[in-house]
């Protein structure tokens, strides 16, 4: 079942609908309590803790094909396939698109956030046992989802949750509240100053995440603070407009979606962007995504200097500052980005 199916204009199907029932029913109780309330009902409680969760995951490679399903509240991505082994460059980095293990499954995970996972086997709205593994943070919302996407694997699934039930079942879950977001840092000329030359020495992408923390400011306080020729807003609908032409030109994407637990990237091509009521929907043959559009506060291009010419991001925002979606240019090592990935980047200022 396609994770883009729909009826009328309201996305429904597995990664989706999970994503919106769960945002109504947390109105009374967090998806992690219902899912305690029914342990024992087609839902067992899986075993907690890192090494538990990293021990799950380091066995999905006997599953086979599966769908791994996040999301953040403004957008929920699906990706098919297998698990293998990953590769990695020089850094010992993971070389995108090849997996946590390896493969279409891309994922990075910050476990500490982790709360509990549950296994379940479950009818769906159509009657059809879907076999999954779910992980929840503390306040109860999802993590990350994995789906069997295969029927020969159900004894392996099987046996993967005998291995990794937990001894108590009957555990009350409590949802904890949302940590206190903490206001802006107050900045000194001498914080911009630091700002403007420290990003002019960038290298490496990965190194902007160490010079924010060193300077104890988010993200957005970057964007704001940069000046326009290295960053500047754009309209919630862009991201709707970047992957429309992204579809129709054939432009590869790095595609990151995160939480607080973990992040999911998609590398490669989309074949189709649409928007449905209150959904933009974008697809390809084994990824599926759908961006919610109240969701989307605002929108930045950033431009940050790199060994192989400038870096171009296209990072979406909700109303409370969280990064909801980040999007690149998919290239190879030593090459700079295309000219058509630049042009797609240069129209999204016009959008509205």
């Amino acid at each position: 079942m396609s994770v883009m199916a729909s009826v009328g204009a309201q996305p429904v199907a597995s990664g989706i609908a999970l994503m919106t029932q769960g945002k109504v029913q947390q109105e009374a109780a967090s998806e992690a309590e219902l899912l305690s309330a029914k342990v024992g009902k087609g839902v067992i409680r899986l075993r907690d803790g890192e090494k538990e969760w990293k021990a799950i995951y380091d066995r999905l490679y006997a599953l086979g094909q599966i769908r791994s399903v996040t999301h953040n509240g403004s957008v929920v991505v699906e990706r098919i396939g297998s698990v293998t082994k990953a590769r990695l460059n020089e850094e010992g980095r993971v070389v995108p698109p090849t997996g946590f293990l390896g493969g279409a499954i891309d994922l990075r995970f910050m476990m500490d956030k982790w709360r509990s996972g549950f296994a379940l086997e479950q009818a769906d709205q159509y009657g059809k046992v879907q076999y999954s593994l779910q992980f929840y943070d503390h306040t109860g919302t999802a993590v990350n989802k994995i789906f069997l996407d295969n029927n020969q694997a159900v004894p392996a699934f099987r046996k993967l949750v005998v291995d990794f039930k937990a001894p108590v079942q009957r555990v009350v879950f409590k949802a904890e509240p949302l940590p206190h977001k903490t206001g802006a840092k107050p900045v000194t000329t001498e914080d911009v100053k630091e700002l403007k030359l420290s990003w002019s020495e960038l290298t490496d992408v990965h190194d902007f995440g160490r010079l924010l923390k060193d300077l104890g400011i988010s993200r957005e306080q970057s964007f704001e603070l940069i000046g326009t020729d290295a960053a500047y807003k754009i309209a919630p609908r862009a991201v709707h407009v970047l992957f429309d032409e992204a579809a129709k030109s054939g432009q590869p994407l790095l595609v990151f979606v995160s939480n607080p637990g973990i992040i999911q990237i998609y590398g490669g091509k989309v074949e189709q962007a649409t928007a449905a009521g209150d959904w933009y929907q974008v697809q390809a043959p084994d990824f599926r995504m759908a961006l919610r559009k109240a969701g989307i506060a605002r929108g930045w291009v950033v431009k940050r200097p790199a060994r192989d010419g400038m870096i171009t991001s296209v990072e979406f925002y909700d109303a409370n500052g969280d990064q909801i979606i980040n999007i690149f240019s998919r290239r190879e090592k030593n090459t700079e980005e295309t000219a058509v990935w630049r042009k797609i980047v240069a129209g999204l200022e016009h959008a509205s």
